[in-house]
C-alpha cells in the first residue's frame, strides 16, 4: 500500500474508537487498569478498547493484501508479513480520558524505516472535537481535508505567545525550561504530546517544550504534520530528529515551533541560561 492508501484505514479506526470511547472518558469502568502495555505504562479498559478496534482493522487491510509490521503502544510489535512499519498509539492522552478532561486522541503513522525521517504518513484525530489531521511526506499537511496553510506564528523577537510545556511531575524539567518560560507570556500543559504538536503547526502553540526525554514513538507522525508545515524540531540540545528511532524504546526531548526563529531564539535562550 502507498502512503495515501492508508488515510481511509486510519479515518475508519479513528471513528470507531471515538464512538466506543466517548461514552467512557472519566469514567470508573473506563480507567480500570486491565494490565501494563508494552511501552511500560499501565492499560486502562480504554486503552485496551481502542488497540482492540485499531488491530481488527489493521488485520482486516493485511487480508486485503496490505504488509507491514505493527508497532503498538500496548501490545508492542506484530507481524503482518512486510518491513514497513504502521505505529498505532490508540489512545495518546490516556491520563486525560480517564479523568475526563477533553483532550486526547488517536495518532497512526506509516514509516518506510524505523527512523523519524523515514515516515511516510501521519493521523492525528481529536476523539473530543473530531479534529483531524494528517500529513504525507513532501505532500503537504492538512486539517479536517483542507491544506493546513497557517500564518506565520506572532513572534516579536523576544517573548514567546504560548509555551506548552510537556514535563512530568518534579522540580528538574521545569528547571531546565526556567529559561524560556521567563519568556513566555502564556505557559499551557495540556497533556497529549500529538495534539500539542498538531497545534504547534497550526501556530496556536508558539514552542513546544519537552525538556525531559519522552517515547519518539509518541510524535513520529505528529513530527510529519508539523515539518509539512515548515515548523522546525530537534532534541532540546539543537540536534536534529532524523536518525532518531520511532520504536517504543526510542527517548528523546523535543523543542519544536512553526516558527524557525522562534525556534533558533529559544536555543539562545537555553545555550546562555537566561
Amino acid at each position: 500500500m502507498t502512503s495515501t492508501s492508508w488515510l481511509p484505514v486510519f479515518r475508519a479506526i479513528g471513528a470507531e474508537i471515538r464512538e466506543a470511547l466517548q461514552p467512557l472518558a472519566g469514567t470508573a469502568r473506563g480507567r480500570a487498569v486491565v494490565g501494563q502495555g508494552a511501552g511500560g505504562d499501565g492499560t486502562i479498559y480504554m486503552d485496551q478498547l481502542a488497540e482492540e478496534i485499531a488491530v481488527r482493522h489493521l488485520d482486516q487491510a493485511y487480508r486485503s493484501g496490505a504488509r507491514f509490521q505493527l508497532i503498538s503502544e500496548e501490545l508492542g510489535e506484530r507481524a503482518f508479513g512486510g518491513s514497513d512499519l504502521i505505529l498505532v498509539d490508540p489512545l495518546d492522552g490516556s491520563y486525560n480520558a480517564k479523568m475526563g478532561l477533553p483532550y486526547y486522541a488517536v495518532v497512526l503513522a506509516f514509516s518506510e524505516g524505523e527512523r523519524i525521517s523515514d515516515v511516510r504518513f501521519g493521523y492525528v484525530l481529536n476523539l473530543v472535537t473530531g479534529d483531524e489531521f494528517h500529513a504525507e511526506a513532501g505532500a503537504g499537511a492538512f486539517r479536517n481535508g483542507q491544506p493546513l496553510r497557517p500564518e506565520a506564528p506572532a513572534f516579536d523577537g523576544s517573548s514567546f505567545s504560548v509555551v506548552q510545556l510537556d514535563a512530568p511531575s518534579g522540580v528538574d524539567p521545569r528547571t531546565r525550561a526556567g529559561s524560556i518560560l521567563a519568556h513566555a507570556e502564556k505557559i499551557r500543559q495540556l497533556g497529549s504530546a500529538a495534539l500539542n504538536l498538531c497545534h504547534t503547526a497550526t501556530g496556536g502553540i508558539t514552542l513546544q517544550v519537552t525538556p525531559a526525554p519522552v517515547r519518539t514513538f509518541d510524535v513520529a507522525g505528529p513530527l510529519l504534520i508539523l515539518g509539512e508545515c515548515g515548523g522546525v524540531a530537534t532534541s532540546y540540545e539543537g540536534a536534529p530528529m532524523d536518525d532518531v528511532s520511532c520504536r517504543l524504546d526510542s527517548r528523546s526531548t523535543l523543542l519544536a515551533s512553526a516558527s524557525p526563529a522562534a525556534h533558533a531564539y529559544a536555543l539562545r535562550l537555553l545555550a546562555e541560561g537566561h
